[in-house]
């Protein structure tokens, strides 16, 4: 029975408890929405204190609870320990599934705090507080109904004093792929320390999210805009990197934002102030989950009744996107340096942008890229063409001088000099036109690689044309060809070296004397160059392999076609032996009206 009793007394004392819990909490949500509502004109923001909850230091042993903000595009999970950003889903891409071999997995940009953010500081007493290890509570969730912006506030009790400490996050209703971020204090007491001063710290482990881990590690980095006036936004900026391959640690002054790029997606922090003094260190994994790990801090002086301000960027390094915000941000896009940035934003990009919209397979918009290239190139193609011709043709007049003047260097080469410039042609004109092509040949390994458009599309055997593709697993690994075989890149090899052979045929290095060996022997060169191409590209991107395959298959269609219906090498050489003709003929009537003169007026001795 004593038993018994003692278990009725608990039942009885449990239920006056939580009486006294309800009541409690009835007269304290009572009080607050009375307080709120006499003080609503002096400070509009207490209104948030309606669905405000007391806390105290016991709290911290609560778990860990996670609140949902999202658009049509992005998904953010807040977390209540640290009050930060937990999980970060993009709606509309999907991650590389190792297991499946294409991009099928839900794709997070953070994933289980993988990126985490705090405030550092010290209160009077000079303890030091981390916000990270404060457990923050929702205390608003609104969403507006004109502008359909949904607002988030999470609140800290400070753990030692009187005040609160708010994180607001607010975000659009439609496809914005960006977020507000505030910091406010409220009553919050700040100590500055000799020595110490509050900073923010952000640490950001990139997560790998495509087929080839290293490559996709290459075009990972951080970015970043400074202008020359610390105070002013809008001022001219220039957008700077780290470097992508080594650690490396920076201190940067007047930070306009500044972006942790993967090589299709990016976090890009925004200040609505400029940052006067940002630490910045990007550090390399070699294996895992994660690419590498960027940290951040920077000093920060709160102020009474004003927020820190902040937007960050989740999303696609999408250039019409980017271009949206005014910022520059499109200037991260990696198109390559110099001229050959220009080649791809202004041309490539044009006429890839334009067939897209014939919503064909991304395969076909590629063939049907190349193409238009190939056409617009075809007078210079034609040009080359001629004048291997030409030099075909000639080869017998070059051999007769090799060896009238093979003791004689000089003469030989003026002898020859002497031939092109009588049969009308400019060697060297050659050469311009394959160095015309070279920029537009190399702008392409910075182009395919970073079309956005192009990830995940799939073409024929190939999964994804920004990534190799693979029809055969080898067990060892070669060094620059890799462990895989690219059925693309022997295709384009192959076509290469039947290009070589056809556009070289029956071609000597007819400047080389065939006594000299120590002259290297360029059609060895020219052949060599397809095996080159086998070993350097065979990991790139298979929209690489596939433009230039389509490229030489071109080439070769062209010069059957020159050969068969533009040119007539026996035409071409009777043309040569006129205009020698026309040349001696010239020079004979020249030297006939010399001795003639001569002939009428005798010189005296």
């Amino acid at each position: 029975m004593k038993d018994k009793s003692l278990d009725y007394s608990s039942i009885i004392g449990l239920f006056l408890i939580l009486s006294v819990l309800i009541v409690f909490t009835y007269f304290n949500n009572n009080n607050h929405t009375n307080n709120n509502t006499n003080n609503k004109k002096h400070n509009n923001y207490n209104k948030l204190d309606l669905i405000h909850k007391e806390f105290d230091i016991t709290d911290q042993k609560k778990k860990n609870h996670f609140f949902l903000l999202e658009n049509n595009v992005l998904k953010l999970k807040i977390s209540s320990l640290g009050g930060g950003i937990h999980d970060v889903l993009l709606k509309k891409y999907k991650a590389y599934d190792s297991l499946l071999s294409y991009h099928a997995k839900n794709l997070y940009l953070i994933k289980n705090s993988s990126f985490l953010y705090k405030l550092s500081f010290l209160n009077q007493k000079g303890l030091n507080i981390d916000t990270n290890t404060l457990y923050f509570q929702p205390i608003f969730i609104k969403k507006n109904k004109k502008s359909g912006i949904r607002t988030l506030i999470m609140r800290a009790k400070n753990p030692y004093e009187r005040g609160f400490l708010d994180y607001i996050y607010t975000i659009g209703e439609k496809n914005q792929y960006d977020i507000g971020f505030s910091i406010r204090t409220r009553n919050f007491s700040f100590f500055k320390k000799k020595g110490f001063v509050p900073y923010l710290n952000l640490e950001h482990k990139i997560l790998s999210l495509e087929k080839d881990r290293n490559w996709e590690n290459s075009y990972t980095q951080v970015y970043y805009s400074v202008s020359s006036n610390n105070e002013n936004m809008n001022h001219s900026d220039s957008v700077k990197y780290l470097s992508e391959k080594k650690t490396e640690d920076k201190n940067i002054y007047g930070v306009k934002w500044i972006s942790h790029k993967q090589q299709f997606f990016s976090f890009i922090l925004i200040p609505e102030k400029i940052l006067k003094n940002v630490f910045v260190q990007s550090e390399n994994f070699s294996s895992g989950f994660f690419l590498k790990k960027i940290q951040l801090k920077t000093f920060i002086n709160p102020v009474k009744n004003e927020d820190i301000s902040f937007r960050f960027y989740f999303g696609p390094l999408d250039l019409k996107i980017l271009k949206k915000y005014k910022n520059g941000f499109e200037n991260i896009i990696p198109f390559g340096w110099g001229f050959l940035k220009w080649i791809n934003k202004y041309f490539f990009l044009i006429v890839f942008q334009f067939l897209e919209k014939t919503n064909l397979n991304y395969g076909v918009i590629i063939i049907l890229m190349t193409i238009v290239v190939k056409l617009i190139l075809y007078p210079i193609t034609y040009k080359q063409y001629k004048l291997s011709a030409i030099m075909k043709s000639i080869r017998p007049e070059i051999e007769k001088i090799n060896h009238k003047y093979r003791k004689d260097v000089f003469k030989k080469q003026r002898a020859i000099m002497e031939l092109y410039h009588n049969v009308g042609i400019n060697p060297m004109s050659g050469c311009i036109s394959t160095l015309f092509q070279i920029p537009i040949f190399y702008s392409l390994f910075k182009f395919f690689p970073t079309i956005i458009n192009l990830r995940g599309k799939s073409f024929l055997w190939v999964e994804d044309l920004t990534s190799y593709d693979s029809i055969f697993k080898l067990p060892f690994f070669i060094p620059f060809y890799g462990n895989h075989v690219s059925l693309l890149t022997l295709l384009y090899s192959s076509a290469l070296l039947v290009y070589t052979r056809l556009s070289n045929n029956g071609k000597n290095n007819f400047s080389k004397n065939d006594n000299d060996s120590s002259i290297p022997d360029m059609n060895f060169l020219l052949y060599l160059m397809p095996i080159v191409m086998l070993l350097f590209i065979n990991s790139y991107a298979s929209a690489l392999s596939l433009y230039y395959f389509t490229s030489n298959v071109i080439n070769i269609g062209f010069l059957f076609f020159i050969k068969e219906f533009m040119l007539n090498e026996k035409k071409i050489l009777i043309q040569i032996q006129e205009k020698k003709e026309i040349k001696r003929n010239y020079w004979n009537n020249i030297i006939k009206k010399i001795t003639n003169k001569r002939d009428k007026n005798p010189t005296k001795e």
